[in-house]
């Protein structure tokens, strides 16, 4: 599966952790809706005792984009190259659908002054379609970037977390968010 190209390319340099979060996202949702009735069925068709049935699968992506700029040093662009590890466990059972992932990441960033930036993200996200029509979608996402000199010498890290929770209970919508938290450390 080439979830490569299934979202916008990041423009700046915190872009990475972003995209590749979406795309994490976009394939835990893809998996989701292939299931939408999945535990209607179940508890439909499936006696009190069926086994439930369990899916594991790991899907590794790298790729590498040109054109990023940075909010710290304007002027410059960069050229990042980055891997994504996006690895979930479904399970079908009388009770509903369950989905767990965790969707992580690293990359550097080249510079066009010399500088580069190395970065790395995590998502964990599940989803439970359980009795009663109840839909729980959480996302807690972590990212951070180091910069460096040319030389290797420490110039500024900036970090950035995120919760996110979506709960739909007979068709009534809740969200709720835990405001992203952005903190740099060094000379940006």
């Amino acid at each position: 599966m080439d979830l490569r190209h299934t979202h916008e390319r990041p423009t700046d340099r915190r872009g990475f952790g972003e995209h590749f979060r979406r795309v994490g996202l976009s394939a835990a949702l893809s998996l989701v809706a292939a299931f939408p009735l999945a535990p209607t069925a179940l508890a439909l068709a499936a006696p009190a005792s069926a086994a439930p049935i369990v899916t594991r699968d790991t899907i590794t992506t790298t790729d590498t984009f040109t054109g990023l700029t940075d909010d710290c040093r304007p002027g410059i662009t960069g050229t990042i190259v980055g891997t994504d590890v996006f690895s979930f466990q479904t399970v079908e059972d009388t009770q509903g659908f369950h989905f767990v992932g965790t969707d992580s990441g690293t990359a550097r960033i080249d510079w066009s002054d010399g500088t580069y930036t190395i970065t790395e993200f995590t998502d964990r996200i599940s989803f439970n379609a359980v009795g009663n029509d109840t839909t729980v979608f959480t996302n807690a996402h972590d990212d951070s970037g180091d910069t460096y000199t040319a030389d290797g010498v420490f110039l500024f890290r900036g970090t950035f977390q995120l919760v996110e929770r979506f709960t739909v209970t007979d068709g009534v919508v809740r969200v709720e968010f835990e405001r992203g938290h952005f903190h740099f450390f060094g000379d940006c």
